[in-house]
C-alpha cells in the first residue's frame, strides 16, 4: 500500500499507525497467552468486589496507557532502526 498525500502532509502519527498496522504479527505467542491467564485470574479474584462502572474506568485507563507504550516503542524502534540505516550508509 502507498501512502499518497493529498490536500496537505501526513503526520508521523499516521505513518507510524500504518507501519504498526502491517508489521504487527498475527500471533503474541504462547508466553503472552500464559501471562494474560495469569493476570485474568488475579483480576478476577480481586477485582469481584469493585462495581462495573469503576472497572471500565480502570480498564479503558490501561488500554489507553497499554496503547500508548505500544507506539511508544514502536516509534524508537522505527527511529533507532532509521539511525542504524543512515549510519550504515555513511
Amino acid at each position: 500500500m502507498l501512502i499518497i498525500i493529498v490536500n496537505g502532509v501526513y503526520s508521523m502519527d499516521d505513518i507510524l499507525t500504518y507501519l504498526e498496522s502491517i508489521t504487527q504479527p498475527d500471533s503474541l505467542g504462547p508466553e503472552h497467552s500464559v501471562l494474560m491467564q495469569k493476570l485474568c485470574e488475579l483480576e478476577s479474584s480481586v477485582l469481584k468486589d469493585i462495581p462495573l462502572p469503576s472497572l471500565d474506568m480502570i480498564s479503558n485507563a490501561r488500554n489507553e496507557l497499554f496503547l500508548f507504550e505500544c507506539r511508544e516503542c514502536f516509534s524508537r524502534g522505527f527511529h533507532l532502526g532509521a539511525r542504524l540505516m543512515l549510519a550504515l550508509r555513511e
